[in-house]
């Protein structure tokens, strides 16, 4: 059994770089704000949150009429073995196993992190390509997309502190390089999403909101 991603595996390209660690620390979020306008209509929303099961936001979001759907999708890519290409198994086939929805879901938004900063091309297409399927026309997709040249080994924990903050809490001391998708990349890679808004933080991220066309 080899493991499949290997984006995602703890073994980085290049030697680990060591780094001190960093305290959790609040950061103005523009594209939440536009998502705590969107969630304030009166209607009932369906989203799925690609992240860890946080209990402040799973508060944040029971303010509003919505279905919140959890997956921690990280640990489980990185926890569980997984036939390689090779053998025959596909990312697309790898991801309909590991987030299988009915046929008739469909997803207003959608939060996947830095999430995309952790798959290398392929694994980010395949995941596009299958999460697109629960998709309506609309359907907003919330990311962020590291600017920087190195990010932590491991994904950072967003926690929503209101509706304009996110906590980030950085969970290794130990970094990796960051494939530091542009927006040519980002169109190559999510030809059914366009850009609806995108915010350059101060810290190293670019915040987007992607709509499903």
């Amino acid at each position: 059994m080899k493991q499949l991603f290997s984006a995602l595996s703890l073994k980085s390209k290049g030697e680990p770089v060591e780094d001190s660690p960093v305290e959790p620390e609040a950061s103005a979020s523009l594209a939440l704000n536009v998502l705590y306008e969107q969630l304030r209509h009166q209607r009932k929303y369906h989203i799925l949150d690609l992240g860890p099961a946080l209990g402040g936001n799973v508060d944040f979001f029971s303010q509003f009429s919505c279905k919140v759907y959890i997956e921690d999708f990280y640990r489980t890519l990185t926890s569980f073995d997984y036939l390689s290409p090779e053998d025959g198994v596909s990312y697309q086939a790898v991801f309909e196993y590991l987030l299988p929805y009915r046929r008739n879901t469909r997803f207003d938004i959608i939060l996947s992190w830095d999430i995309f900063n952790y798959l290398e091309r392929d694994e980010f297409k395949a995941l596009i390509r299958h999460l697109g399927r629960f998709c309506h026309k609309g359907t907003l997709l919330f990311a962020l997309i590291s600017t920087s040249k190195f990010i932590p080994e491991k994904p950072t924990t967003f926690r929503i502190l209101d509706q304009k903050r996110l906590i980030y809490e950085t969970n290794s001391s130990v970094l990796r390089q960051c494939p530091t998708y542009q927006q040519t990349d980002l169109n190559e890679l999510m030809p059914d999403f366009r850009v609806r808004n995108s915010f350059l933080l101060r810290n190293g991220f670019k915040e987007y909101l992607f709509a499903r066309q």
